[in-house]
């Protein structure tokens, strides 16, 4: 329905658009911090009319007078996938919330099976303004500028409940739509290309794999025309090799959009290379062990959203990415908590013999080490499976024009392997294959053991 028939959401929107998109950037980390005080207490009072948060909190003892500002933080248990999954989907709604006109998106269930999410119509477009404060930070004003944007649009999903459902339906009357064009991104065909090169877009923004198709489709002498001031990445781990490689192809520089289903916006890169987490949206913590890790470790990320209306999202670790938080302040003036690097997530790493964890992250490494011993850049991608604690796979898709040029591949699979095992530090039985093709949705890590039975020691990042 349009917002211009839901007058009271309306004015809300209009408010929030008038005042979130700079809140970070006029506003000192006091104010910042006064404003999460006051958003965490409204956040528990509305869990608290929520049975999987009710149960939690009378179980150890707490009520949402407990809870002052954020310094009180820690008082409240984790939440789990678990627990949204044993108490869906009624027990993690209040009862006075709507499902009727409410909206529900799942996770994609990489991390097991998906989960469904409750939000109202404000509760997005709130959200979405986070989007709207990173396009204002790269000088794209969302209502003028000619985007397109490759997204996933399956039933269900967070772009299709977000954009299609939700926010385009309701804001129709309010905008042109002839600055935006919107493709699936399982859909990136020649079709396709041909189209955003008849558009040509000021910006690209989609998931890693579509915007890696973009590139090679254009590396074939398709989409001559497409040349965006600005390319945003979101929706998965993006390894920097595969960000220059899209850089190359579209030169254009290329920025992440961290946000997760559950949470909404997270963190967004500014053009100095941190990531500024939107901590009027979200409040972070960086956890290992049950304790805070220190800046320039890398913990487990547990995510609380200072907003919205539908399913509550406190000290949640359901995310399940590993990132290190920065030593460092940025120059750029935003104000908030920064990110120095998302490692990815724990449940697509790999677990060796003596208890260290290799993070999608340390890939990009190897790579870089490769291509510095080698002087070839030829490795289009690789994926790794683990078929038992001590059994690798790495599997090596090279650049077919490259391919036989400079070193060759068996070279290279030698120098790989020698880094690999190397910097692990451990005796396992590594095999190199070459592929002629990987599918899109591929994941980089498989592992098929039961992690249960095997201790975690470090991460190797």
């Amino acid at each position: 329905m349009s917002l211009l028939f839901k007058p009271l959401i309306l004015s809300r929107v209009l408010k929030s658009y008038l005042v979130d998109p700079n809140r970070l950037r006029r506003s000192t980390n006091e104010e910042l911090k006064a404003f999460q005080n006051n958003q965490l207490r409204k956040m528990v009072f509305y869990a608290y009319k929520v049975p999987l948060y009710r149960d939690k909190y009378k179980t150890i003892g707490i009520h949402p007078k407990d809870i002052h500002g954020i310094d009180d933080i820690e008082k409240l248990p984790f939440i789990t996938k678990d627990d949204i999954r044993k108490y869906s989907p009624d027990g993690i709604i209040s009862s006075s919330f709507n499902k009727k006109d409410g909206i529900v998106s799942r996770t994609g269930g990489t991390t097991g099976k998906s989960l469904p999410v409750f939000f109202d119509l404000y509760t997005v477009i709130k959200g979405m303004l986070g989007f709207v404060r990173a396009l204002n930070e790269y000088g794209i004003d969302w209502r003028k500028t000619k985007m397109s944007l490759l997204i996933d649009l399956s039933e269900r999903s967070f772009e299709n409940e977000y954009f299609i459902n939700s926010i385009f339906s309701a804001i129709k009357p309010l905008f042109s739509e002839k600055n935006i064009q919107i493709f699936d991104l399982f859909s990136i065909s020649e079709k396709v290309i041909k189209k955003i090169d008849q558009f040509q877009p000021e910006f690209i923004g989609g998931y890693p794999f579509a915007l890696i198709r973009l590139a090679m489709l254009k590396e074939r002498g398709l989409g001559k025309n497409i040349a965006p001031r600005c390319i945003l990445s979101s929706g998965s781990y993006f390894d920097e090799y595969s960000k220059k490689l899209i850089e190359e192809k579209l030169d254009s520089k290329i920025y992440d959009f961290y946000a997760a289903t559950e949470s909404g916006p997270i963190a967004f890169e500014c053009k100095k290379g941190y990531y500024h987490v939107h901590s009027d949206l979200i409040y972070p913590e960086f956890i290992t062990n049950g304790n805070p890790v220190s800046p320039g470790k890398p913990g487990t990320l547990v995510i609380t959203k200072l907003y919205g209306k539908g399913t509550p999202i406190i000290r949640y670790t359901g995310i399940d990415d590993i990132v290190t938080i920065p030593k460092n302040k940025c120059s750029c003036g935003l104000s908030g908590t920064l990110i120095k690097k998302i490692h990815g997530r724990k449940s697509h790493s790999i677990l060796l013999p003596n208890g260290i964890m290799v993070l999608p992250s340390f890939m990009d490494d190897i790579l870089g080490l490769i291509i510095y011993k080698t002087k070839v850049n030829k490795i289009q991608r690789i994926q790794i499976i683990q078929h038992k604690i001590n059994s690798l796979e790495i599997k090596v898709l090279f650049n077919k024009e490259l391919r036989d040029m400079g070193t060759p591949p068996e070279k290279i699979f030698n120098v790989l392997k020698r880094i690999f095992l190397e910097k692990s530090g451990s005796e396992i039985k590594l095999k190199i294959n070459e592929v002629k093709h990987f599918d899109a949705k591929d994941q980089y890590f498989i592992s098929r053991i039961d992690r249960t039975k095997f201790i975690e020691r470090k991460y190797l990042i």
